[in-house]
């Protein structure tokens, strides 16, 4: 069949065609409308506990609506300074630590502080999933909301200040030669080699043996075991200290809210919400070490101690968001 005669053919059923899909179009824009779902798109911005969020929301029945969208915490810095504690072998704080610092010189030259300080960073990023319930047909201001966040499994991390590397490589040293000359017998104390083709003199290694034992190993004290004994952590093989903070990553939600129309097309919108976000129980705070500060330790000091009895004091996570909206059809 020549071009010429199937051109018109093909116009016509595209056509067609296209007003078939107008009509359709227009009768489920029409449904939509008649039955309020789908009708309208939000965008909102939040701002509340969970830090700054992004949501969509679009109604799925009459008196609900169904929201969409992400909430993050950027990244700021929370300082905390922990003493550095001699101790005997059985765990007894002692006061020599003023003569560790001038042994540690002595050996290394390097210069150690009293304290570490570390810095402490959240980490939450979310996607949330919600469903907005109005009880009141004619008041659309009120709902209550059901859904949940889903997100990173660990919430937060701190970790030794840089700054505090010459007085943690300087711990591990210390601690490593108190090992080394605490656990040498009466034959070994001839033949501590120092290099160069030279050995230590062995009434300096019996000096070096009673300033140890008497002095103890050094540790950042941080709390106690639930029996009482005393936590010293101590730097890892890198000579640093750190520690994460752990949830579920899947925490379902429960609040409820109020949101009205800023201008008279209620296209601007502002609305509160307060809630709680259920994660499973208390978080585990784990240090590097593998030790859980929430549920293995007790009398934590310090701000560090300050903030685990507000976790430990509250079985799910309170929220409040403050957003503004707009409506976009």
């Amino acid at each position: 069949m020549h071009i010429k005669r199937i051109l018109p053919i093909l116009i016509l059923l595209s056509f067609m065609s296209f007003s078939a899909d107008a009509q359709l179009t227009k009768k489920i824009g029409s449904w939509c409308k008649e039955k309020q779902v789908a009708n309208n798109l939000d965008v909102a911005f939040t701002l509340g506990t969970g830090g700054l969020g992004l949501e969509v929301a679009t109604p799925v029945t009459r008196w609900a609506k169904l929201r969409a969208g992400v909430e993050w915490i950027p990244s700021f810095n929370v300082p905390m300074n922990f003493d550095l504690t001699t101790f005997s072998t059985d765990g007894i704080p002692s006061d020599n630590f003023s003569d560790v610092q001038a042994l540690v010189y002595r050996f290394t030259g390097l210069e150690m502080d009293n304290k570490v300080k570390m810095i402490g960073k959240p980490s939450m990023l979310d996607f949330k999933l919600l469903v907005d319930v109005y009880p009141f047909q004619n008041n659309k201001h009120w709902h209550f909301t059901t859904g949940f966040y889903i997100g990173g499994h660990s919430v937060a991390k701190a970790r030794n200040d840089k700054g505090e590397m010459p007085t943690l490589v300087g711990l591990n040293i210390y601690n490593r030669l108190f090992t080394y000359f605490n656990n040498l017998t009466e034959d070994e104390i001839f033949d501590v080699y120092i290099g160069g083709g030279n050995y230590l003199d062995p009434a300096e290694v019996l000096d070096l043996q009673e300033r140890f034992r008497r002095y103890g190993e050094i540790g950042i004290h941080i709390g106690d075991f639930k029996n009482g004994t005393p936590y010293y952590m101590k730097p890892d093989s890198d000579g640093s200290v750190s520690a994460k903070a752990f949830v579920n990553r899947f925490k379902p939600y429960l609040g409820f809210g109020y949101s009205g129309a800023l201008d008279a097309a209620k296209r601007w919108n502002v609305g509160v919400e307060a809630g709680a976000i259920f994660w499973g129980g208390v978080p585990d705070v784990i240090t590097h070490d593998g030790v859980n500060m929430t549920k293995d330790l007790k009398n934590v000091r310090g701000k560090v101690g300050d903030y685990l009895k507000f976790i430990k004091a509250l079985p799910v996570c309170p929220s409040v968001n403050f957003k503004i909206s707009y409506t976009f059809f």
